[in-house]
């Protein structure tokens, strides 16, 4: 046996603890990185070897509790961060398992594999909570006593976290490079065998084909988007058809609709991911986009204007009829001048007998206390068709208040970035403490909802100005100038460039509110012409 072994230990406690009375007890960690391990010899080597030595150092084995990081990589300590060997030093911490009880493990690589700060840190906290680390492979046992005696085994353990920290670092290298060339490839073959529902791989040729019944499904989810219809109603409308669902899936759901819009391989475009590490958290990131990587199977100015309608939409969902939307301000977009509230669409008398419809004010209607007003529909969607071209001529350029939002957002994140690099360096400093690592794990969820929010605010931003502006511009002036009148187009456009509409009966105008504040107006009526009709 090696000198340092246990036999020496051993030999100070005659059989019993520094407490007095019963053996010291041995726990056993086993891990390995792959679930595919489990199958072969590493599970059954480990615990064989940590049953012999306790057995042969007179040791009590537990065996009732079970220290086990199946499948769980030490690379970037995830065991000792949430893992199986966490919950060892949190037992250690709250005294479960005494001082004085040892740690066996095959080798010092299956505690961490982390960097030599991190690894080094992480074998100093067990050793100072008074646990012996015995290793099994080689029959190293590390102690307080021990390294204190001969530090030399300090910087043999050193040695050997360093090594297996290089060996992971190695492999990590060796595999992204691999999916680098293979992303370099991208064009000319199949990364992976995955493809979307639409879409089958050809193994043998290397190529994508269309299956062309649930191409055309895909089509007409967007053609359904771009009139104005909501992820949920064209879900129910495939799902009322029978149409079939792609994949394992009984019936359509909105999150696969939602999938499908904002999915860039419907016009060829493949976007790789990387899986980094940020804060011992995994994140994905995007790489650079692959075009011409699928088969296409919509227009590119399809993609784009429901990208653009789907960032930029706010607000209530515009319930349609069988025809679409009945009016050009639906979805609460008309508003009245005396109490803000929205103007809604009504119709006087029975179905066969109605008249005209007229816009009437909402708070007006449940007798909350705003006069009663209407306004003739027709006027105020005529005055939106004379005056497209007008409304073109004075759009603003971009939106000055998602410029300030983003700035906020950033302000907000770098603020949560110095908070919780302050915790994680007050808990590095003090040890594991439950209340720091709660409030870390509070800042750390505020900071990934701020990030994303920032992602929608850039992409807003993006939407709101340049090309894409003025596409949707041009897109208004085309369902307000087209015979029949557009409504269910025009509406949709109408929520994206406007965050309201003021039906100023007072004035007679409409007053047109951008989504960056500037107001545009737009004559309807002469102020003696507005309807003041009596209570319904």
């Amino acid at each position: 046996m090696k000198e340092g072994c246990v036999s020496d230990h051993l030999s100070v406690f005659e059989g019993e603890d520094v407490s007095g009375g019963k053996k010291p007890k041995a726990y056993s960690y086993l891990r390995f990185s792959t679930p595919e391990q489990m199958k072969g010899d590493s599970y059954r080597r480990q615990t064989k070897l940590a049953e012999a030595w306790a057995s042969r150092n007179g040791v009590e084995l537990d065996d009732g509790l079970a220290f086990h990081d199946l499948g769980v990589s030490a690379y970037r300590s995830r065991n000792s961060r949430s893992g199986a060997l966490r919950h060892f030093l949190d037992a250690v911490e709250q005294g479960a398992i005494p001082s004085g009880s040892y740690l066996l493990v095959e080798s010092l690589d299956r505690l961490s594999r982390d960097q030599i700060l991190g690894a080094q840190g992480l074998f100093s906290l067990i050793i100072e909570a008074g646990i012996t680390l015995v290793t099994l492979g080689d029959e190293r046992v590390y102690s307080r006593d021990s390294i204190n005696a001969n530090p030399t085994e300090l910087i043999v353990s050193i040695l050997i976290l360093m090594r297996a920290h290089e060996e992971s670092q190695t492999k990590a290298r060796r595999l992204k490079a691999a999916w680098a060339g293979k992303r370099e490839k991208a064009t000319t073959r199949p990364l992976t065998q995955r493809a979307p529902g639409w879409l089958r791989l050809d193994k043998e040729a290397g190529v994508f084909h269309v299956i062309p019944e649930r191409a055309e499904v895909v089509r007409r989810i967007f053609e359904m988007a771009l009139k104005g219809a909501g992820q949920h109603a064209i879900a129910r409308q495939l799902n009322a058809e029978g149409v079939p669902c792609f994949g394992r899936g009984a019936f359509w759901h909105r999150s696969y609709i939602h999938k499908t819009l904002d999915n860039p391989a419907v016009v060829g475009t493949f976007v790789p991911h990387t899986l980094e590490f940020v804060d011992g958290k995994r994140q994905r990131k995007p790489q650079e986009p692959v075009e011409g990587y699928y088969p296409a199977i919509v227009d590119e100015d399809s993609f784009r204007r429901v990208q653009a309608q789907r960032l930029d939409t706010r607000g209530p969902v515009v319930r349609q009829g069988a025809k679409g939307v009945t009016s050009l301000f639906a979805g609460g977009l008309a508003r009245c001048p005396d109490c803000g509230a929205s103007m809604t669409r009504v119709m006087k008398g029975d179905v066969k007998r109605a008249g005209k419809p007229k816009l009437v004010c909402s708070g007006a209607r449940a007798k909350a206390g705003c006069s009663y007003r209407s306004v003739p529909l027709e006027d105020v969607e005529l005055a939106m068709v004379r005056g497209a071209g007008l409304l073109v001529a004075e759009a603003p350029s971009g939106d000055d208040s998602l410029d300030e939002m983003v700035i906020e957002t950033e302000a907000a994140i770098s603020a949560l970035e110095d908070t919780a690099e302050t915790l994680a360096e007050a808990i590095s400093k003090t040890g594991t403490s439950p209340t720091l690592a709660a409030k870390l794990r509070e800042v750390e969820n505020e900071l990934d909802e701020a990030r994303r929010g920032l992602t929608d605010l850039q992409a807003r931003q993006a939407i709101a100005s340049g090309p894409l502006l003025r596409q949707k511009l041009k897109d208004l002036h085309r369902a307000l100038t087209t015979e029949p009148l557009d409504r269910t187009m025009g509406n949709v456009l109408m929520r994206q460039l406007f965050s309201s509409v003021v039906v100023n009966f007072h004035k007679g105008d409409l007053e047109l509110i951008w989504k960056n504040g500037q107001i545009s107006h737009l004559i309807y009526a002469w102020p003696d012409e507005v309807r003041h009709p009596d209570d319904e």
